[in-house]
């Protein structure tokens, strides 16, 4: 069976300039805050002319390391008129866009439309960009393996006596009965999901132990729908299309009706299973599609059910936002005089608040109940020019000349002079100053680098950076001051120019006494002018997948559990039907174990916190929180392989302290063959990589064959961020020619 299609993930940023013509006026980029979507870390930059206007947007993909080969996106602005004196202007790819290790910038477009109407989109010298961004990502593995349960039943039976085991055991258990069709399931994975069906089919009510079970008082086709969202997690309610033909219009408002039939239907199976996230989504759809025609088939599913209170009153306020429409096409309807016979207090509050509302603009209010849609989160970030913090550092280097020709013969980081650690905007850094130049083949010119000496984070440092030198006593013109932007990194933490030749500062800008003053300008723009932040959104929208939720919680009540496994004397439980769809090498332990429930399946030559994170991932697809791996691991190391240990003895963190059993769970992975896990694993060690550590790390990657790692750790080596590393190396090749000249 191929893979289910990937879906992408949107979320929108909106990012604020204040201080808009002093950021354009400066004719520097502005970075927004770091923000999350699909998974990954993001960021705006945003590009001035020299003409002082905003024309280039760039989104930035963060993250450091990718576990995948490419992240894939794509994108859209919009920028409003404050006042709403011009419409607002948008641009949005019209394919995705594909990042990479090595590309991680996609130029945007900013709107035409932008161009000679910028006034009227600043106001108050401020702009406001809404950026929206949406990843491709592939389904959980454990929402794919949940999924393929579903269609196990068609499947062929395989011929291999192993897979057959596997078959057997992931078979459906349970058939009900609805309207004379019969729907097969898994006990499991309902009783996962709702906690009715838990009762019925894991407690002490008779359905726990029959093999049909009927359903009253339900379609079919809504019993079937709601199954299928159990099982992936997806609602099964076909999306409109916006076909604008005549025939197609008519098609239109059909499928409309079908749409509001399916969701009232779905709105009032999940009510009665208690599948909240169903309850939303189909609440959500029912926000979108209200009218005059699907607002009472709304309201009579919503009335008199507790978790819907919120659908219901926004059902009362749309009635009462046209007195017209409600006189004339609301009460003419078949549910309202169902309602009249059924509720006559619903009808009367509804009465009361038509002829009591008044409207201060009828039509705009009345397309805002239109369209009652909830406002989407989305996360802010500001960014305040009057907030950018800058420095200037002064490096005295004495007796330049003779240094310089002293250094000259030195080769290497033994030539280079380090000024004094110095704070601007609350980082540490260092000015390094190589009086020879870095490239041999060029005249030789005094080379100067700012160093980032503090952790920039996730999302790194944006500085612009200046090197210049003042002749003596202000005989001499000062070199020219040019402002270069950098994104300090970890594993870019420094930054660098030729400022002037070697020949050229001996003779126009040492001192009286042979000295050499280096001036240095930093200043930071993505720092304390940047303040992000998430408004609350209004309404209630749609929470996040919770298959794997529950598969968590599922594990860790051990609920209907029904095998054993011992690890370092620990008993743990776990379920048959997880594990045969997630890792058949774990499954044919147990099946070698005699089948009964007091036997113990043992796993020899692993520890029990490792197992236990193997067995959360097999269930949720997910490695632990590295919180609860360092707390498993923080009564004793002895057992760690040293390798891991170098790798988290480096850091003083105690949630790293975590990553001591990593090197461990990545072994599992092998052994088990779960080749996710293993990703996984590379990932969050990448993520965590320092200059301390970078060896060892290297070393562990090298060991479990885990190529992406290797090279992402050699890089790291070979950058300029760990210049001793690069050194050794330079010189153990050095060493290599010599002896191979000599043998």
């Amino acid at each position: 069976m191929p893979p289910p299609p990937s879906s992408f993930v949107r979320a929108e940023h909106e990012f604020r300039i204040v201080g808009y013509s002093t950021a354009s006026e400066n004719h520097y980029s502005i970075l927004s805050g770091a923000f999350q979507i699909g998974g990954h870390t993001w960021a705006l930059d945003c590009g001035f002319n020299m003409g002082e206007h905003l024309v280039l947007v760039f989104l930035e993909l963060l993250t450091p390391y990718i576990a995948e080969d490419l992240v894939v996106a794509k994108a859209g602005l919009r920028i409003e008129d404050p006042l709403g004196r011009l419409p607002a202007i948008e641009w949005h790819s019209e394919e995705p866009h594909t990042f990479t290790a090595g590309s991680r910038s996609w130029k945007l477009s900013v709107p035409d439309e932008f161009h000679g109407n910028e006034s009227r989109y600043v106001q108050d010298d401020r702009l406001t960009i809404l950026c929206t961004v949406e990843v491709l990502q592939e389904e959980h593995d454990s929402t794919i393996d949940i999924r393929k349960l579903l269609l196990l039943p068609s499947e062929p039976e395989p011929k291999s006596e192993s897979e057959r085991r596997r078959h057997a055991c992931m078979l459906p258990d349970v058939t009900f009965v609805v309207e004379q069709t019969e729907i097969p399931a898994h006990r499991l994975v309902l009783a996962l999901r709702s906690p009715v069906f838990a009762a019925e089919l894991l407690g002490e009510m008779r359905e726990s132990t029959a093999r049909r079970v009927r359903v009253d008082d339900m379609r079919a086709s809504t019993f079937r729908a709601m199954i299928r969202f159990i099982y992936t997690d997806e609602l099964p309610i076909k999306a409109i299309t916006n076909d604008a033909s005549q025939c197609a219009c008519k098609d239109k408002c059909a499928a409309k009706r079908r749409r509001v039939a399916m969701a009232c239907d779905l709105l009032a199976a999940a009510d009665r299973y208690d599948l909240e996230k169903l309850r939303l989504m189909c609440e959500e759809v029912l926000y979108e599609s209200m009218d005059a025609a699907s607002v009472m088939p709304t309201l009579l599913v919503a009335h008199g059910r507790y978790n819907c209170r919120q659908l219901e009153a926004s059902c009362i306020d749309y009635l009462a936002s046209d007195a017209d429409v409600y006189a004339s096409v609301v009460r003419a309807t078949d549910e309202y005089r169902k309602l009249e016979e059924s509720c006559n207090s619903l009808v009367v509050e509804v009465m009361d608040k038509v002829a009591t509302q008044r409207l201060a603009d009828s039509s705009s209010s009345f397309d805002t109940a239109r369209n009652p849609r909830r406002a989407k989160k989305m996360s802010v970030s500001t960014y305040d020019a009057s907030k950018v913090v800058s420095g200037t550092h002064e490096m005295r280097i004495p007796n330049f000349g003779a240094l310089y020709r002293k250094k000259r013969r030195t080769y290497g980081a033994g030539r280079e002079i380090q000024s004094n650690t110095f704070e601007i905007d609350g980082y540490d850094w260092k000015l390094v100053v190589d009086p020879a130049g870095k490239n041999p083949e060029n005249e030789e010119c005094v080379y100067v680098s700012a160093e980032l000496f503090t952790d920039p984070g996730t999302a790194g440092v944006r500085a612009s950076v200046c090197f210049w030198m003042d002749g003596p006593n202000g005989q001499d013109e000062p070199t020219e001051k040019d402002y270069e932007q950098h994104i300090f990194t970890r594993y870019a933490q420094s930054y660098g120019n030729d400022v002037i030749a070697t020949k050229d500062a001996e003779q126009r800008f040492l001192a009286h006494d042979g000295s050499l003053t280096i001036r240095c300008s930093i200043i930071v723009t993505n720092n304390s002018c940047i303040a992000t932040g998430t408004p609350t959104a209004c309404g209630v929208g749609a929470p996040p997948p919770s298959i794997v939720r529950h598969l968590k919680e599922l594990l860790a009540s051990e609920k209907g559990s029904d095998v054993k496994f011992l690890v370092e004397n620990r008993e743990i439980r776990a379920h048959k039907l997880l594990i045969a769809a997630r890792c058949p090498v774990l499954y044919e332990m147990v099946v070698g174990v005699a089948n009964k429930a007091d036997h113990f399946v043992p796993v020899d030559d692993m520890k029990a916190v490792v197992f236990e994170a193997m067995l959360h991932f097999i269930y949720t697809g997910e490695l632990p929180p590295m919180e609860h791996l360092a707390l498993a691991t923080s009564s004793g190391t002895k057992d760690i392989s040293f390798a891991m240990k170098e790798i988290t003895l480096a850091s003083s963190s105690s949630v790293e302290g975590g990553l001591l059993i990593v090197g461990d769970i990545m072994a599992a992975a092998c052994k088990f063959s779960l080749d996710t896990m293993k990703a996984k694993c590379e990932t969050l060690l990448a993520g965590s990589i320092k200059k301390e550590n970078a060896e060892s790390m290297l070393t562990l990657a090298r060991q479990h064959s885990c190529s992406k790692l290797e090279d992402y750790c050699a890089q790291f080596l070979l950058s300029g961020y760990v210049t001793h590393y690069r050194e050794r190396a330079e010189h153990d090749m050095l060493e290599r020619i010599r002896s191979s000249f000599f043998m």
